[in-house]
């Protein structure tokens, strides 16, 4: 999870953060503290100190870096410190000071003459203590395995003293070193990231997607060291990873890491770097393959001992590197003719009819100049190895053959589906660079086919690198390039272009490349020649929907999204026809086909590591689990969502947050969210998010009774009529409208309403009409339309349900039936309060003691889980005590309160303190 401004949360380092956090903040009320940040090269600890070092922006920082060149150099680490406490070196007891400034030089001593270790280690401790005095101070050892001695007992002598100065002390240092000279100080053992977390951090390093194998490969070469994760993306280009290898000597620089690996494996035998090159040329790991390899080439299993010795590899079942860089090094490092030969032997092991495709890439490898043959063949390999090894093997694939062929046409094809396969894993910066060569191919042919292709392509980059208001136009060129080239391609691109429009939604900048235009362009999409397809009953329900009557286009959406339903069910569909099937479902008033739908797709992302998409998929499934009234369900979705964002960079859509807020009744985080939202969906060209986030902001207003600013969030929402969106909007419009005053823009859009539930005929949206239809009828005649909504909410539609009570509830009460009226309010009051909703549960209670009920002091019941310590903290906080006397009490630090109370607001879903009167903490 990360937060807009501040130190990020590290992955998967949440409680090591927690105890440097308890550190600052022992620091910061006088309870100085030490720790030493224990672990092997690569762990984090640099990171963690940075970490640590950001969050101390009160206080003084001191970093010290040990460094191998100067360990011998005494007392260098001392002058370090020195420096940058300078102006406190001067206020130190006179022996102290004369003894400290002998040590750093700044004095001249009698020849010989050698400073009392225990003296300086007592004016560190002053000089520690007197820089406290005027500020905290936290100072930062970093490589402290080589800080020269003296210097390292120095400061050991003033951690152990450290009791109440303001001062916080941080070593790291590697796993064995100077355990004598900080034995007994409290440690911090940093171990590798957990499998989940490992996962996250590989895809930020390698964000497209790779085959199986090579992921357990490089998570089990990683061991969950971050480094070794992380160092992958500047070591290996995307077809390289994607194969283990790569297709030819390594487009990017040898990290040092790299380079001291080679420089290790040069120490080896050549039998042993021959082994270990044919291992690291195999990308599947086969141990059959590999040891028929080394023995064409006259190598026994003893060649892998000196490797083993050396701690560069495992022999398990087969050779296992022990850094997925040991593999790049070896492949990087060596020879054109050395990859060459091993290929070669490797071919002969992976003999064609037992794996075509490991065959074909071998032997393409072996090659030394141009193949026609097998170039073809190799293009060909490329459909079974992606079915195997996913989007980037076939990409690599492809690429491989492009480099083989003297054809220009094929090079320019071939350059085209690596591209394409890029785009497929989510590897757009591959993509691009394999665009730009094929469009330098010298291709006479003028194939309109490759042309259209390339429109395509250059569409799908646009979307996928966040020029969302490019892409419709493009994508509708493509379309329009395909139309008598291939039907099929062409129809699916029609479909990718309305996608993209609806995305853009009113933030387009060209009216010809809005939904409306483009589905007025699909019109003249060929006709299907086959048995339709989900998409093909997509597209036209879309059309129709767009450029004519909803009562028309709704049978039309109901029967694609059936037919898409069926196809997901039966693990046939095509997943780029998600989001669209979800507008639709959203569109024909459909939780329950939006659940299955979402369901379904979040379990088949977690299953195949998509966690490209993942992010997505779970803000969906959070403002499904909103709307169902789990608002901590929806908080858990959204903090997984936040920690793929923060491994992967991925673009957080922050539209639901506000929502939830909204329903939280957490007015002031839900304002600033929405303008976030607003802000950010905006400049991406997203004008479905905006869409979404202004209408957070009218839930929110019709929650608090503010229904003129409920009116004005609207705004001209109500008319744009975007797919998926248009009928909330209008639900959340006839509320407000009906109650600041606007009968007409009220009555306008309840109508409106009542044809689109009319035309779906779900329940939802027949409850939603009916609540509408009450809200304008100024008549006797609103309760039946009051009782006909909440009959057809009744069975799952939680929230609209407890909305429409609330409303009828208020309605009764103002037709002077208290009883009545009495009986639906404390039904809405009881429900928002279970769910967590305060802004409806506060309404619900002002109606219910205008209707002259007592109400329980409980409104909003803690149904999140507290810790015993944050139930404490909140009953001191509801009780009226400030965070210093609530640190005071429970011997924390007021900062270590606040924390805990953010964390405490949160998961209670209120805005305030003030709102902790209303909940039990029992």
């Amino acid at each position: 999870m990360t937060s807009d401004a501040g130190p990020k949360a590290l992955l998967g380092r949440h409680r090591e953060q927690q105890t440097l956090i308890d550190l600052l903040d022992g620091a910061r009320t006088g309870r100085s503290g030490v720790l030493v940040v224990r672990g092997e090269p690569g762990i984090g600890k640099t990171t963690l100190l940075n970490d640590v070092s950001e969050r101390a922006s009160d206080f003084e920082v001191v970093r010290i870096t040990g460094a191998e060149s100067e360990l011998d150099l005494t007392w260098s680490g001392l002058e370090q410190l020195c420096s940058a406490l300078h102006g406190s070196l001067f206020k130190l007891p006179s022996p102290q000071r004369r003894a400290m400034q002998a040590a750093v030089g700044l004095l001249d001593t009698p020849a010989g003459a050698t400073p009392d270790p225990l003296l300086i280690g007592l004016a560190t401790l002053s000089l520690l203590a007197e820089a406290g005095r005027r500020r905290p101070t936290l100072v930062v050892v970093d490589d402290a395995q080589w800080v020269d001695a003296p210097s390292l007992q120095a400061f050991a002598i003033a951690a152990r003293r450290l009791l109440a100065e303001h001062v916080a002390v941080v070593f790291g240092m590697r796993d064995h070193g100077a355990e004598r000279t900080l034995g007994n100080l409290p440690e911090l053992e940093l171990h590798g990231l957990d499998r989940p977390h490992s996962e996250a951090l590989l895809h930020a390093a390698v964000p497209w997607l790779v085959d199986e194998y090579t992921r357990e490969t490089l998570l089990s070469e990683a061991r969950g060291n971050p480094l070794a994760l992380l160092e992958l993306q500047k070591s290996l280009h995307f077809t390289e990873l994607a194969t283990s290898h790569g297709v030819g000597n390594s487009t990017t620089r040898a990290t040092g890491i790299e380079m001291s690996f080679h420089q290790r494996l040069q120490q080896l035998p050549v039998p042993t770097r021959t082994l270990l090159l044919i291992a690291a040329a195999e990308p599947a790991g086969n141990p059959d393959w590999i040891w028929a390899a080394a023995l064409r080439l006259g190598i026994d299993a003893t060649a892998a001992e000196p490797a083993e010795a050396a701690e560069l590899i495992r022999l398990d079942n087969g050779i296992r590197f022990r850094h997925p860089l040991v593999r790049s090094a070896l492949y990087r490092f060596a020879l054109a003719s050395e990859r060459r030969r091993a290929h070669a032997a490797l071919s002969s092991a992976a003999v064609a009819g037992v794996s075509e495709q490991d065959y074909a890439w071998h032997r393409a490898q072996a090659a030394s100049g141009p193949d026609e043959q097998l170039a073809a063949e190799l293009a060909l390999a490329a459909a079974p190895a992606r079915v195997r090894g996913g989007a980037a093997v076939a990409a690599a694939f492809h690429a491989r053959a492009a480099e083989l062929t003297r054809d220009q046409h094929q090079r320019r094809r071939w350059l085209l589906e690596a591209a394409a396969a890029s785009l497929d894993a989510g590897a757009a910066a591959a993509a691009s660079q394999f665009i730009a060569l094929a469009n330098g191919v010298d291709d006479a042919q003028g194939d309109e086919s490759l042309s259209a292709h390339t429109d395509l392509l250059r569409a799908r980059l646009a979307l996928s690198s966040r020029r969302g208001r490019d892409a419709p136009g493009l994508l509708l060129a493509a379309a329009e390039g395909l139309r008598t080239i291939d039907a099929s391609a062409a129809r699916e691109t029609y479909l990718q272009a309305i996608m993209a429009a609806l995305f853009v939604g009113h933030q387009a900048t060209d009216e010809s490349t809005s939904a409306r235009a483009i589905a007025a362009a699909a019109r003249g999409a060929p006709r299907p020649t086959w048995q339709p397809r989900a998409i093909d009953l997509l597209l036209d329900a879309l059309v129709l929907r767009l450029t004519g009557e909803y009562a028309a286009a709704a049978p039309a959406m109901r029967k694609a999204l059936d037919a898409y339903l069926r196809e997901d069910l039966e693990g046939t569909s095509d997943p780029r026809w998600h989001a669209v099937s979800h507008a639709v479902s959203l569109d024909l008033f459909d939780p329950r086909a939006c659940t299955a739908l979402a369901t379904r797709h979040l379990q088949k992302l977690r299953a195949a590591g998509n966690l490209t998409v993942l992010a997505s998929a779970l803000f969906q499934s959070a403002g499904l689990s909103v709307y169902a009234g789990r608002f901590d369900q929806a908080t858990t979705l959204l903090e997984e969502a936040d920690a793929l964002i923060a491994a992967t960079g991925t673009p957080a859509h922050g539209s639901i947050r506000p929502i939830l807020a909204a329903y939280r009744g957490q007015e002031q985080l839900c304002r600033t969210l929405v303008e976030s939202a607003v802000e950010e969906s905006t400049s991406r060209g997203e004008g479905g998010e905006v869409t979404l986030a202004l209408c957070a902001k009218a839930v929110l207003y019709n929650s608090l009774g503010q229904y003129t600013e409920a009116f004005e969030a609207c705004g001209s929402l109500a008319r744009l009529d975007e797919v998926g969106y248009y009928g909330y909007v209008l639900v959340e419009t006839v509320e407000a409208a009906s109650r600041c005053g606007q009968m007409q823009t009220a009555r306008e859009a309840a109508s409106r309403v009542a044809e689109l539930g009319a035309s779906t005929g779900t329940a939802l949206g027949l409850g939603l009409a009916a609540r509408c239809a009450a809200l304008v009828d100024e008549t006797d005649g609103a309760e039946d339309e009051y009782r006909s909504s909440i009959s057809h909410l009744r069975d799952g539609y939680v929230v609209y349900l407890a909305r429409t009570q609330l409303v009828y509830g208020e309605w009764l009460r103002r037709r002077r039936r208290k009883a009545d009226a009495r009986k639906q309010l404390r039904t809405a009051y009881e429900t928002f309060s279970n769910m967590g909703a305060a802004g409806f549960a506060d309404r619900a209670r002002r109606e219910l003691q205008a209707a002259g009920e007592t109400v329980p002091a409980r409104a909003v019941v803690a149904n999140a889980t507290l810790t015993t310590q944050e139930r404490h903290i909140a009953r001191l906080a509801r009780e009226g005590y400030t965070n210093g006397e609530i640190a005071s009490q429970l011997f924390l630090s007021a900062r270590t309160v606040e924390w805990h109370m953010g964390h405490i607001l949160t998961k209670l879903g209120v805005s305030s303190r003030r709102n902790l009167r209303d909940i039990s903490l029992d």
